[in-house]
């Protein structure tokens, strides 16, 4: 049976059923408490939750991703990280009686499966489930289940309950062939086709349970494994969705592997949907795990014979086969291949080091008899070369060794803890005190500042929520607005506005007294919206000049706008010159300059889309949608500018006044981003340019229009003069390699040797620390002051990094003296302040070796 078939089967059943049918959402939620999309239920969870609404019955087809079990993509004819998954659902309606009966109807009925070749599943104590299915299959074929497998929970409380399966058996020859193979076996014989959730319980805080109030359907059925047993298939590998990719790779590859050509089909599949939802590759979070399927991919590439950037094509050929049910990733296809193999290219350049460094490692632990890398030479691989720790297990696997996965945890959380990895997490749910609140108007649009309205909650003296407001939430990247709540006998001062659930929430604090029931007047701070709407028009500009200039490819992938500038993130390969900022800056203060109205409507989605509109990244459009054009007169049918955006603009280009670009860099592989100020801000950045140019110019006692020639004669000579001095420096070098002032003594097993420099510079404490470093169980301490300050070195033989880093010791050493330091793992160095307590540190370096090389 046609996939494209049991897809328009499953949607008019239960269509027919009463279900409403809804679309899949994205990869990426909107959820801040979840990274990925990974099942059906993630776009019901607040109908699971009990806030159904209109909403009883529902059903999808919804595209996931989940990579727990990402090891085992490759060995098993079953496992993917991307996958899609049918579903149908019941918010306080039908349960387990009709959930069971459709589902079985479904598959033997529709879809023709034998009867006999499906097991149910049941909760060890769901007798209810039990006595249903008895009605359609004989006892010794239901099977009761533990927690493991057939109890589900959202969390350590809240929503839970039993569960029922359905598994297809696909033989006995295609099992372990172990006597005790039977439903609930690890292996590829008993296949999962429907999970149906029976979520009848609130699980307290205490473990115990309490019967919901409104009892709820949540099912799963991969759309992969419903396609492979419908068509006798040996694997989900051969399905659809799937084979086009093995039957390139098999054409294509010098040295076909199936494990290797299953692990790159599947990861180009998720890497194809992530990239083209705007994903982009990073050190963290959804980046991270982009990075991750992009880099483990690539290798298993390098294994097939392939050399270079392979992986992007791939992913670029599931745009095509799959474009029909995903039209998005068509459109998209440009910015995949980009992401792809930029994140590709970047890690062929360190892959050869990282992974001869394992090899080195590898063979130093054979020659010990050792079964085991540890866990700094793990986490050095991943920190410094960037090898995702699954494909250093994966190697070491290949020469029957392990890793320190412990160890190595705990260095990544060590890191995270100390470093910028660590995110804040400043958001604040109002879930509870608002979910029985009706959809907040927003009245805002065309320069309304004010408004009368009446309070309708007021949360902890923090938080006050309004039948109507003219305060924008924060949205679209635009900030919220602040203002004030004004009653009788108090002020609410709105430092922030949120919308939560379609409630809209101003934030703050109190002054006085409010009531709830209270009619209160609403005033918007006016030049901050006003500041917030030049610069979010600005960002419509620049991202259609942007477009203009450097190519369709041109996506934005993230942006701020407040009243003090915005910031737009796009997609780009490479870093803007100065010649393309100034272009790009001149263009769009060009239709400024000609003062052009924008112009604000409602149409439906498609209507936009075919107009040319371009959607915010991470916005979630539903039916009709506001459109926001910027127009020449003359020129109507071709806007200068068209978006789908919720948020406040200005009603003319000329108001945004002067636009000024301050900064371009990179974020990540693939994406620039443009920093920028509008009006007054503008003005006020240029005019301070133009002091420190006056004041440059001053001091050197020339003409503004000479400062070019003398800051190039400066250099030039301060270039001679650091030559003169790395000459000198190099003979000072050379002296101390020699010896003198130098103590060695015996830390542990550790050759310790220590040379105390008096002013000088770091050049030739280094070039002294790398001459004394070559041999085994070396630690070489370079330590030097000026003034009152010090500098340490630290440098370890190659064998030492196996149980310490330089950059870990070196960090502590530097906390001693006040100051600071790191560096690799075998190099670092630091310093501080207090030159006095040099001693201290030298002491503490030697603990720390000692420890390690007792």
């Amino acid at each position: 049976m046609k996939d494209i078939e049991v897809r328009e089967k499953f949607k008019n059943y239960f269509e027919k059923k009463g279900h409403k049918w809804f679309s899949s959402i994205g990869l990426v939620p909107d959820d801040p408490t979840m990274l990925f999309t990974t099942a059906g239920m993630v776009q019901f969870k607040k109908q699971l939750l009990g806030d159904s609404g209109s909403i009883k019955r529902a059903a999808s087809l919804q595209k996931c991703l989940r990579t727990s079990d990402i090891e085992e993509v490759g060995k098993t004819a079953r496992h993917l990280t991307f996958f899609e998954m049918y579903g149908n659902f019941s918010f306080g309606g039908y349960f387990k009686e009709e959930a069971i009966s459709w589902s079985w109807e479904f598959l033997t009925e529709i879809l023709s499966i034998p009867r006999e070749k499906l097991y149910p599943t049941v909760y060890k104590e769901d007798d209810e489930a039990y006595k249903i299915w008895e009605n359609y299959v004989p006892r010794e074929r239901i099977y009761r289940l533990g927690d493991k497998d057939n109890f589900w929970t959202m969390g350590e409380t809240g929503p839970c309950g039993p569960c029922s399966e359905i598994l297809y058996d696909r033989g006995e020859d295609t099992g372990c062939g172990r006597d005790d193979c039977r439903v609930g076996c690890d292996c590829d014989r008993y296949v999962e086709v429907w999970n149906l959730v029976f979520a009848q319980y609130d699980r307290q805080s205490d473990g115990s349970y309490k019967e919901l109030p409104k009892k709820n359907i949540d099912t799963g059925m991969g759309l992969e494994r419903l396609n492979q047993v419908l068509n006798g298939l040996d694997n989900v590998y051969q399905t659809e969705t799937i084979k086009p990719l093995m039957d390139k790779l098999e054409r294509e590859a010098r040295k076909f592997d199936y494990s290797s050509a299953r692990i790159i089909s599947d990861h180009a599949r998720s890497v194809a949907f992530l990239a083209g939802e705007g994903v982009t590759t990073s050190n963290e979070g959804r980046g991270y795990v982009l990075r991750r399927l992009i880099r483990r991919a690539l290798r298993e590439c390098k294994k097939m014979g392939f050399t270079g950037p392979k992986l992007w094509e791939y992913a670029t050929f599931v745009t095509d086969f799959m474009g029909d049910v995903y039209p998005e990733l068509q459109k998209r296809a440009d910015h995949i291949a980009m992401i792809c193999k930029l994140e590709e290219e970047t890690f062929l350049k360190t892959l050869d080091t990282a992974e001869g460094r394992l090899r080195e490692k590898i063979k130093e632990i054979e020659n010990t008899g050792g079964k085991t890398l540890g866990a700094q030479a793990a986490f050095t691989l991943y920190d410094t070369y960037g090898m995702p720790l699954d494909i250093t297990k994966s190697i070491l696997r290949e020469k029957g060794l392990s890793v320190d996965e412990e160890g190595f945890k705990e260095k990544l959380k060590k890191r995270a803890e100390s470093t910028k990895w660590k995110k804040k997490d400043d958001t604040v749910s109002f879930w509870e005190d608002i979910k029985d609140i009706e959809e907040t108007p927003f009245m805002g649009y065309e320069k309304r500042y004010t408004r009368q309205a009446s309070v309708l909650r007021i949360i902890d003296d923090k938080a006050v929520v309004l039948d109507s407001t003219p305060m924008y939430p924060e949205g679209g990247g635009q900030k919220g607005d602040c203002g004030t709540i004004k009653g009788k006998n108090g002020v609410f001062r709105v430092e922030n506005t949120i919308e939560e659930n379609r409630v809209i929430v101003h934030t703050g604090h109190l002054e006085g007294k409010l009531r709830e029931g209270e009619n209160v007047e609403v005033a918007v701070d006016k030049e901050k919206r006003r500041a917030s709407q030049r610069n979010h028009t600005a960002t419509h500009l620049l991202q259609s000049i942007l477009r203009k200039n450097l190519g369709r490819h041109v996506k934005q992938s993230g942006s701020l706008v407040s009243p003090e500038r915005l910031r737009f993130d796009f997609t780009h390969p490479d870093a803007l010159s100065k010649e393309e900022l100034d272009q790009i800056e001149e263009k769009v203060n060009e239709i400024i300059i000609n003062n052009l109205p924008l112009k604000k409507c409602t149409m439906k989605k498609s209507e936009a889309e075919k107009k040319g509109a371009l959607a915010f990244f991470g916005e979630k459009y539903e039916g009709k949608v506001r459109t926001v054009l910027v127009q020449m007169p003359e020129n109507a049918e071709k806007p200068v500018s068209i978006e789908l955006c919720g948020g406040t603009h200005v009603s003319r280009t000329g108001e945004i006044g002067l636009f000024k670009i301050v900064s371009e860099s990179g974020v990540s592989t693939g994406v620039r981003r443009i920093e920028a100020l509008t009006g007054l801000n503008a003005f006020h950045y240029v005019k301070e340019k133009e002091t420190l140019l006056g004041r440059a110019a001053e001091i050197l006692k020339i003409p503004e229009e000479m400062l070019e020639d003398k800051i190039l004669k400066l250099k030039d000579e301060k270039k001679k003069l650091r030559m003169r001095i790395n000459n000198l420096e190099n003979k000072l070098a050379s002296g101390a390699a020699k010896g003198d002032n130098e103590k060695q003594e015996q830390v542990g097993s550790v050759k310790f040797i220590l040379r105390k420099f008096d002013e000088a510079g770091v050049g030739v404490m280094r070039a002294w620390a790398d001459s004394r470093s070559s041999g085994k169980n070396k630690a070489v301490l370079a330590c030097g002051r000026k003034d009152s300050a010090a500098k340490i070195i630290l440098k370890l033989s190659g064998d030492m990094t196996e149980f310490v880093n330089a950059g870990d010791i070196v960090k502590k050493a530097s906390k001693i003296l006040g100051g600071g330091g790191g560096g690799r793992d075998d190099m670092a160095q630091g310093g501080g302040p207090d030159a006095e307590k040099i001693g201290e540190a030298v002491n503490k370096i030697k603990e720390i070796l000692k420890k390690a090389r007792p």
